[in-house]
């Protein structure tokens, strides 16, 4: 428990740093960083490291990240789309040159949550994008959305918990963590969204979409936790690595964010959270 604190204080502090130099390149520049580790750590539980797939995967993480603050305008649509397709037909080559030893549903996997991953982390960088004035808070609670809820739940769970939700994919989690989980974010939301309606000039905080957003960023961590689950048990690993001592690796403590900050970007980008 000592060194989960200690790990939890310093992750935390250093995160801190990133975001107070938000609007400059140090955070894409941070995220890619990021999300080339979280790469290394899928491939090498996959034992992939030295497949082409790997190495386009690698650039991949790198580049849609330092993309979101290079690339602007309608034109850098098709250079996304002609990325993603090159990544694709990179994919089919690998496949085609070891079809003898590849196995195809493991690769479409990894390809798949290698797209997923540089896609996702990427859209932190477009949601501190999206508002010059709340894009910080909209990460901010991007990444309140993904944790907190997986500490609701270990509460909920620990005190509550009787009936187990998954078990043969994560035989910790139960049904009554899962609700404590939903609740605690619904309940967050609404409590930032209270802080930005009184202390922020102009913001205009809608409660029950707040309490949406909540409940929809609790579900998908959820889905994110037990999808990297599944393939931690496919490769039998405890955890994706230990860059982070007592949490694992930066697949295991950003599973989550994987599936909620490509819906906050999308709500930012669309709706408009504030």
């Amino acid at each position: 428990m000592k060194t989960r604190i200690i790990t939890a204080v310093v992750s935390l502090t250093l995160l801190a740093v990133v975001l107070c130099f938000h609007s400059t390149i140090v955070l894409n520049i941070a995220v890619a960083a990021l999300t080339a580790i979280m790469m290394f750590e899928l491939f090498r539980a996959n034992k992939l490291i030295k497949s082409i797939l790997f190495a386009g995967s690698l650039c991949l993480s790198i580049f849609f990240p330092l993309a979101v603050r290079f690339l602007t305008g309608e034109d850098c649509v098709y250079i996304y789309l002609a990325v993603i397709f090159a990544y694709i037909v990179m994919y089919a080559l690998d496949v085609f040159i070891g079809y003898e030893k590849t196995d195809v549903g493991v690769y479409s996997t990894v390809a798949l949550y290698s797209l997923l991953i540089s896609i996702a982390m990427s859209s932190l960088c477009v949601i501190e994008a999206s508002s010059e004035k709340f894009g910080l808070l909209i990460l901010i609670l991007t990444f309140c959305g993904a944790w907190l809820d997986d500490t609701g739940a270990y509460f909920a769970g620990t005190f509550l918990g009787k009936h187990k939700l998954c078990p043969k994919i994560s035989p910790k989690k139960t049904v009554e963590g899962f609700v404590g989980g939903i609740l605690t974010d619904v309940i967050l939301f609404v409590i930032f969204g209270l802080v930005v309606d009184v202390t922020v000039a102009d913001a205009q905080v809608n409660y029950i979409l707040m309490a949406l957003l909540g409940a929809g960023c609790a579900l998908l961590g959820v889905m994110g936790d037990l999808f990297a689950s599944v393939i931690k048990r496919r490769c039998d690993v405890k955890d994706y690595g230990n860059l982070f001592p007592g949490h694992g690796g930066a697949l295991d403590r950003f599973d989550s964010v994987v599936f909620v900050a490509p819906f906050m970007a999308l709500c930012a980008s669309s709706i408009g959270i504030f």
